[in-house]
Protein backbone atom coordinates (compact mmCIF):
# COMPACT_ATOMS: atom_id res chain seq x y z
CA UNK A 1 0.00 0.00 0.00
CA UNK A 2 1.33 3.42 -0.94
CA UNK A 3 1.11 6.08 1.77
CA UNK A 4 1.68 9.63 0.56
CA UNK A 5 2.22 11.08 4.04
CA UNK A 6 5.93 11.51 3.25
CA UNK A 7 7.84 11.84 6.57
CA UNK A 8 10.73 13.68 4.88
CA UNK A 9 8.31 16.28 3.49
CA UNK A 10 6.82 16.88 6.92
CA UNK A 11 10.22 17.03 8.61
CA UNK A 12 11.03 20.02 6.42
CA UNK A 13 7.64 21.74 6.58
CA UNK A 14 6.04 20.77 9.90
CA UNK A 15 5.50 24.31 11.18
CA UNK A 16 4.21 25.60 7.83
CA UNK A 17 1.87 22.63 7.51
CA UNK A 18 0.50 23.27 11.00
CA UNK A 19 -0.40 26.88 10.27
CA UNK A 20 -1.91 26.00 6.89
CA UNK A 21 -4.28 23.25 8.03
CA UNK A 22 -5.47 25.43 10.90
CA UNK A 23 -6.22 28.41 8.66
CA UNK A 24 -9.95 29.21 8.24
CA UNK A 25 -9.20 31.05 4.98
CA UNK A 26 -7.26 28.15 3.47
CA UNK A 27 -9.91 25.61 4.41
CA UNK A 28 -12.80 27.73 3.16
CA UNK A 29 -11.20 28.66 -0.16
CA UNK A 30 -9.58 25.31 -0.98
CA UNK A 31 -12.08 22.81 0.45
CA UNK A 32 -15.26 24.64 1.49
CA UNK A 33 -14.74 23.59 5.10
CA UNK A 34 -13.87 25.08 8.49
CA UNK A 35 -11.25 23.87 10.99
CA UNK A 36 -14.07 23.71 13.54
CA UNK A 37 -15.65 20.88 11.55
CA UNK A 38 -12.53 18.72 12.04
CA UNK A 39 -12.64 19.46 15.76
CA UNK A 40 -16.34 18.55 15.98
CA UNK A 41 -15.72 15.25 14.19
CA UNK A 42 -12.75 14.49 16.43
CA UNK A 43 -14.81 15.37 19.50
CA UNK A 44 -17.38 12.80 18.44
CA UNK A 45 -14.61 10.20 18.33
CA UNK A 46 -13.35 11.16 21.78
CA UNK A 47 -16.87 11.06 23.18
CA UNK A 48 -17.83 7.77 21.54
CA UNK A 49 -16.46 5.48 24.28
CA UNK A 50 -14.35 5.35 27.44
CA UNK A 51 -11.54 2.96 26.50
CA UNK A 52 -8.14 3.63 24.89
CA UNK A 53 -8.10 5.93 21.86
CA UNK A 54 -5.49 5.96 19.10
CA UNK A 55 -4.97 8.93 16.79
CA UNK A 56 -3.11 7.85 13.65
CA UNK A 57 -1.30 10.21 11.26
CA UNK A 58 -1.71 12.62 14.17
CA UNK A 59 0.63 15.25 12.75
CA UNK A 60 0.84 18.30 15.00
CA UNK A 61 -2.51 17.54 16.69
CA UNK A 62 -3.70 21.04 15.81
CA UNK A 63 -7.34 19.91 15.80
CA UNK A 64 -7.12 17.51 18.74
CA UNK A 65 -4.66 18.87 21.32
CA UNK A 66 -7.38 20.28 23.58
CA UNK A 67 -9.44 17.09 23.23
CA UNK A 68 -6.50 14.92 24.30
CA UNK A 69 -6.07 17.06 27.40
CA UNK A 70 -9.77 17.33 28.25
CA UNK A 71 -10.48 13.63 27.77
CA UNK A 72 -10.17 11.16 30.64
CA UNK A 73 -9.30 8.39 28.19
CA UNK A 74 -5.87 6.89 27.70
CA UNK A 75 -4.82 8.29 24.33
CA UNK A 76 -1.93 7.58 21.97
CA UNK A 77 -0.76 9.76 19.08
CA UNK A 78 1.09 8.02 16.24
CA UNK A 79 2.90 9.62 13.31
CA UNK A 80 5.81 8.59 11.10
CA UNK A 81 7.32 12.11 11.19
CA UNK A 82 9.08 12.89 14.47
CA UNK A 83 9.03 16.71 14.00
CA UNK A 84 5.24 16.63 13.72
CA UNK A 85 4.93 14.63 16.95
CA UNK A 86 7.34 17.00 18.69
CA UNK A 87 5.09 19.93 17.80
CA UNK A 88 2.07 17.93 18.98
CA UNK A 89 3.75 17.09 22.28
CA UNK A 90 4.67 20.73 22.92
CA UNK A 91 1.17 21.89 22.01
CA UNK A 92 -0.45 19.34 24.32
CA UNK A 93 1.90 20.30 27.14
CA UNK A 94 0.89 23.96 26.76
CA UNK A 95 -2.80 23.05 26.63
CA UNK A 96 -2.36 20.99 29.80
CA UNK A 97 -0.68 23.82 31.66
CA UNK A 98 2.95 22.84 31.12
CA UNK A 99 3.16 19.06 31.46
CA UNK A 100 1.76 16.27 29.29
CA UNK A 101 -0.60 14.06 31.35
CA UNK A 102 0.77 10.54 31.91
CA UNK A 103 -2.20 8.95 30.13
CA UNK A 104 -1.18 10.60 26.81
CA UNK A 105 1.49 8.78 24.78
CA UNK A 106 3.44 9.55 21.58
CA UNK A 107 4.79 6.93 19.19
CA UNK A 108 6.84 7.68 16.07
CA UNK A 109 6.14 4.61 13.93
CA UNK A 110 4.17 3.13 11.06
CA UNK A 111 0.51 3.29 12.06
CA UNK A 112 -0.04 -0.20 10.61
CA UNK A 113 2.58 -1.79 12.87
CA UNK A 114 1.19 -1.60 16.43
CA UNK A 115 2.76 -3.02 19.54
CA UNK A 116 1.90 -6.71 19.88
CA UNK A 117 -1.51 -7.27 21.43
CA UNK A 118 -2.44 -3.59 21.63
CA UNK A 119 -6.15 -2.90 21.10
CA UNK A 120 -8.07 0.37 21.09
CA UNK A 121 -11.73 1.17 21.49
CA UNK A 122 -11.52 4.13 19.11
CA UNK A 123 -9.14 5.03 16.28
CA UNK A 124 -9.14 8.54 14.80
CA UNK A 125 -7.44 9.53 11.55
CA UNK A 126 -8.03 13.08 10.30
CA UNK A 127 -7.19 13.90 6.68
CA UNK A 128 -5.97 10.36 6.08
CA UNK A 129 -7.77 8.46 3.33
CA UNK A 130 -6.71 10.77 0.47
CA UNK A 131 -3.12 9.80 1.32
CA UNK A 132 -3.53 6.06 0.71
CA UNK A 133 -4.13 4.18 -2.52
CA UNK A 134 -5.62 1.07 -0.90
CA UNK A 135 -8.43 2.23 1.38
CA UNK A 136 -9.86 -1.25 2.11
CA UNK A 137 -6.46 -2.53 3.20
CA UNK A 138 -5.90 0.48 5.46
CA UNK A 139 -9.33 0.14 7.06
CA UNK A 140 -8.87 -3.59 7.62
CA UNK A 141 -5.44 -3.03 9.18
CA UNK A 142 -6.87 -0.44 11.55
CA UNK A 143 -9.89 -2.62 12.34
CA UNK A 144 -7.41 -5.31 13.47
CA UNK A 145 -6.23 -2.86 16.14
CA UNK A 146 -9.76 -2.25 17.47
CA UNK A 147 -11.45 -4.03 20.32
CA UNK A 148 -14.79 -5.69 19.42
CA UNK A 149 -17.45 -3.00 19.20
CA UNK A 150 -14.85 -0.33 18.49
CA UNK A 151 -15.12 2.39 15.86
CA UNK A 152 -12.83 4.04 13.31
CA UNK A 153 -13.30 7.77 12.68
CA UNK A 154 -11.54 8.74 9.44
CA UNK A 155 -11.71 11.73 7.11
CA UNK A 156 -10.73 12.29 3.50
CA UNK A 157 -10.67 15.02 0.90
CA UNK A 158 -12.56 14.19 -2.29
CA UNK A 159 -13.33 15.75 -5.65
CA UNK A 160 -16.17 18.05 -4.68
CA UNK A 161 -16.31 21.57 -6.08
CA UNK A 162 -14.51 22.46 -9.30
CA UNK A 163 -11.95 24.39 -7.26
CA UNK A 164 -11.23 21.56 -4.83
CA UNK A 165 -11.00 19.04 -7.68
CA UNK A 166 -8.43 21.24 -9.45
CA UNK A 167 -6.41 21.70 -6.27
CA UNK A 168 -6.47 17.97 -5.50
CA UNK A 169 -5.23 17.26 -9.02
CA UNK A 170 -2.38 19.71 -8.46
CA UNK A 171 -1.47 18.00 -5.17
CA UNK A 172 -1.60 14.63 -6.91
CA UNK A 173 0.75 15.79 -9.67
CA UNK A 174 3.19 17.04 -7.01
CA UNK A 175 3.08 13.63 -5.30
CA UNK A 176 1.34 14.73 -2.09
CA UNK A 177 -1.92 12.75 -2.46
CA UNK A 178 -3.08 9.67 -4.32
CA UNK A 179 -5.33 9.83 -7.37
CA UNK A 180 -8.27 12.02 -6.27
CA UNK A 181 -11.57 10.21 -5.67
CA UNK A 182 -15.15 11.35 -5.95
CA UNK A 183 -17.38 10.89 -2.91
CA UNK A 184 -19.04 7.90 -4.56
CA UNK A 185 -15.67 6.32 -5.35
CA UNK A 186 -14.69 6.76 -1.70
CA UNK A 187 -17.94 5.06 -0.63
CA UNK A 188 -17.15 2.14 -2.91
CA UNK A 189 -13.62 1.82 -1.50
CA UNK A 190 -14.91 1.80 2.08
CA UNK A 191 -17.55 -0.82 1.19
CA UNK A 192 -14.80 -3.16 -0.01
CA UNK A 193 -13.33 -3.36 3.49
CA UNK A 194 -14.37 -5.93 6.08
CA UNK A 195 -16.20 -3.32 8.18
CA UNK A 196 -19.47 -4.48 9.70
CA UNK A 197 -21.03 -1.07 9.12
CA UNK A 198 -19.98 2.32 7.76
CA UNK A 199 -21.45 5.81 7.80
CA UNK A 200 -20.16 8.54 5.48
CA UNK A 201 -21.14 12.21 5.64
CA UNK A 202 -19.54 15.24 4.02
CA UNK A 203 -19.01 18.97 4.41
CA UNK A 204 -17.60 20.85 1.45
CA UNK A 205 -15.00 18.56 -0.10
CA UNK A 206 -14.22 16.69 3.12
CA UNK A 207 -15.78 13.29 3.85
CA UNK A 208 -16.20 11.94 7.37
CA UNK A 209 -16.20 8.14 7.69
CA UNK A 210 -17.28 6.10 10.72
CA UNK A 211 -16.54 2.39 10.52
CA UNK A 212 -17.51 -0.15 13.16
CA UNK A 213 -16.11 -3.53 14.14
CA UNK A 214 -18.41 -6.25 15.46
Amino acid sequence: MTFFGNPDFYRRRAAVYDSMVGSPLYNRVAWGTKPEQFVEFAARAFGSADGPLLEVAAGTASATKVLHVASRRTTTLVDAAAPMLQIAERAIAVAAGGTVPERIHFECRDMLEPASGTRYQTILGLGLLHLVDDVPRLIDALLDQLSPGGTLFLSSLFRGSRRSAAYLSLLHRSGEVVTPRSLEELRQEVSRSSASSARITSEGSMAYVEVSRE
